[in-house]
């Protein structure tokens, strides 16, 4: 099979690719072509006064729009009101309350995995068929199928509006999930290297 590879990163892609799979590099970019510029080529025309006027006033403009948006977004006050009435618009919140207390138990038993490995754990549990490893497999293949048992739905189709309480649930939970992965995942491969280097 033909491959295509990147003269970015060097990263072998399918020959059909229009772009590379690891850096995202345009295959269909070149350079653009050399005009040859005549010698008594007359200078460009400038604008006239109302449209250089027009497209200042466009540039402020734009920059005000932008500055207005930041400081309504990130540098107004939250009002109480606000979070109590997303609450009241989260429709799948029996739902989200499960989700919540399943999150907390799966970081709960990631910490207890950490703790029972204590400060010098045996290199042999960390292997394909390691203890830690086998337990860390089923902690997280009990959270994903509580997880999946609940169908909850992706922000795809829900009504921004409507659904503004379960849409601040999902990224907000998905942060905590996120987060809570680096940190166990950090601290996980430093145990991981100090058994590796003999405790």
């Amino acid at each position: 099979m033909k491959k295509k590879k990147c003269f970015k990163c060097g990263y072998w892609n399918k020959w059909d690719a229009l772009y590379c799979g690891l850096c995202y590099e345009p295959f269909a970019k070149r350079p653009p072509k050399e005009k040859p510029v005549p010698a008594e080529a007359a200078p460009a025309a400038s604008l006239s006064p109302f449209k250089e006027s027009l497209r200042r006033f466009a540039a402020v403009g734009g920059i005000l729009a932008v500055a207005v948006f930041i400081s309504i977004r990130f540098m107004s006050p939250s009002s109480p009101g606000k979070e109590v009435a997303i609450e009241r618009a989260n429709q799948f919140s029996a739902k989200t309350a499960v989700a919540d207390k399943l999150l907390e138990d799966y970081t709960a038993a990631k910490e207890a995995l950490l703790a029972r490995m204590g400060s010098k754990p045996a290199m042999e549990g960390f292997g394909i068929a390691g203890e830690y490893t086998a337990e860390l497999f089923r902690i997280e293949e009990e959270y994903a199928a509580a997880m999946e048992a609940l169908r909850l739905p992706g922000p795809g189709g829900l009504d921004p509006a409507a659904d503004a309480g379960y849409l601040l649930w999902l990224e907000t939970h998905r942060y905590k999930e996120n987060t809570g992965m680096e940190d166990f995942s950090r601290r996980y491969r430093l145990l991981a290297e100090k058994a590796g280097a003999g405790g």
